[in-house]
C-alpha cells in the first residue's frame, strides 16, 4: 500500500474551509492562525496535484476537483473518527458518535423513536442527524460520511439494505377543490390542476409517476421542498399533492384534506449501510433499528438489498 503524501491535518483543515468557505472561519473553528489553515490546504493541494479552491471575494470556493474530493475526505475523517470511537468505547458505548441520515418522511415518521430508544440506552453518544433526498443520503453513506440512513426509495448497489416498513402515499386535495367532488378520477382529469410536490429530486416522484403514469409529465407543477409546505400549500386550495397517509390522517379526519379516488401506492421504508462493520455505536444503532437483522447474513442481493 502506498503510503500518502499528505497528512490528516490537512485533510482535516481543508474539510474544514470546505464547510464554512473561509479561511478565517476554519481557522477559528480549528483553533489555528489563517495562515497555518492556508498552508495546510496549500499543502494539501500539492500533494494531490490539484487546484481545490479559488478565491470569491473574501472568501474561498471549492473547485470541482474540490467539490469531489472533500466528500472523499469527509469519509476518511469519518473513518478516523470510527476508530478513535472504537478505542474509548470499551465501556459499554460511554463515548463515541452516530452519524444518521434520513429522508425528509422518514425524519418526521420513523426516525425519531428509534433515536430516542437509543440514547435513553446510551446516553454519552452523540448524535449527528442529516436530512436529504434518498440518491444523496445513498451517496453519503457509500462515501463513509453517514453511518447509515433511513430512505423511502431503493438502496444504491453495493449498500446493504433492510425492509423496515411499508408507507403509504395518497393523492388529497381540499374538499372544496373540483377533484374532490368526483366520484372517480383518471390522470386525465389530474392533468387539468396544479400538483403540488416537492421536487424531482425525491424519490417520492418516482412512486407518483407510477400510480398516474404519463399523465405525470403534462402537469402544472409547484416545487415545495419539503412535505410539509406541500400539506399546507394543499389545505390552502392551491392544488392536488400525493403525500404519506401518516403525514395527513389527522387533517383528513377533521375535515381538512380529502382523499382523492385513486389507488394508494405503497413503498418501502429501509435502512441502508455499507457491508463492512463499523464503531460500535453504528452496529448497535444498526440492530436497534433493525431488530438484529442487520449482519446477521451479510449477503447483499445485486439490488443492494438483504432479503428477510
Amino acid at each position: 500500500m502506498r503510503k500518502p503524501t499528505f497528512t490528516l491535518e490537512q485533510i482535516r483543515s481543508f474539510v474544514e474551509v470546505a464547510e464554512t468557505e473561509h479561511i478565517s472561519r476554519a481557522a477559528a473553528a480549528l483553533y489555528l492562525t489563517q495562515a497555518a489553515v492556508t498552508q495546510q490546504v496549500r499543502h494539501f493541494e500539492q500533494a494531490v496535484g490539484l487546484q481545490l479552491l479559488e478565491r470569491d471575494g473574501r472568501g474561498v470556493r471549492l473547485t470541482d476537483a474540490g467539490r469531489s474530493l472533500a466528500e472523499a475526505c469527509r469519509g476518511a475523517l469519518r473513518a478516523v473518527q470510527v476508530m478513535d470511537d472504537t478505542a474509548k468505547a470499551i465501556k459499554q458505548l460511554e463515548a463515541g458518535s452516530l452519524h444518521v441520515g434520513a429522508s425528509p418522511t422518514c425524519a418526521t415518521y420513523y426516525l425519531p423513536p428509534h433515536l430516542a430508544e437509543f440514547t435513553r440506552r446510551f446516553p454519552s453518544i452523540k448524535l449527528d442527524v442529516a436530512v436529504a433526498p434518498t440518491n444523496e443520503l445513498n451517496r453519503r453513506v457509500l462515501a463513509g460520511s453517514l453511518d447509515c440512513a433511513l430512505i423511502e426509495g431503493d438502496a444504491a448497489p453495493g449498500l446493504t439494505s433492510v425492509e423496515l416498513t411499508p408507507d403509504e402515499l395518497i393523492l388529497v386535495a381540499h374538499p372544496d377543490h373540483p377533484l374532490s367532488h368526483l366520484r372517480r378520477v383518471t390522470p386525465t382529469h389530474l392533468a387539468k390542476y396544479r400538483y403540488m410536490r416537492r421536487g424531482p429530486e425525491f424519490s417520492a416522484e418516482r412512486h407518483v409517476r407510477k400510480m398516474i403514469g404519463d399523465t405525470y409529465d403534462r402537469f402544472e407543477v409547484l416545487n415545495l421542498g419539503h412535505h410539509e409546505y406541500v400539506r399546507a400549500a394543499t389545505i390552502a386550495g392551491l392544488g392536488f399533492a400525493a403525500l404519506p397517509k401518516r403525514a395527513v390522517v389527522s387533517d383528513i379526519r377533521s375535515g381538512l384534506l380529502k382523499t382523492l379516488p385513486v389507488p394508494p401506492m405503497v413503498r418501502v421504508i429501509c435502512a441502508v449501510r455499507r457491508p463492512a462493520r463499523g464503531g460500535p455505536a453504528q452496529e448497535s444503532f444498526w440492530s436497534l433499528l433493525t431488530g438484529g437483522h442487520a449482519s446477521a447474513s451479510g449477503k447483499i442481493s445485486s439490488d443492494g438489498r438483504d432479503r428477510l
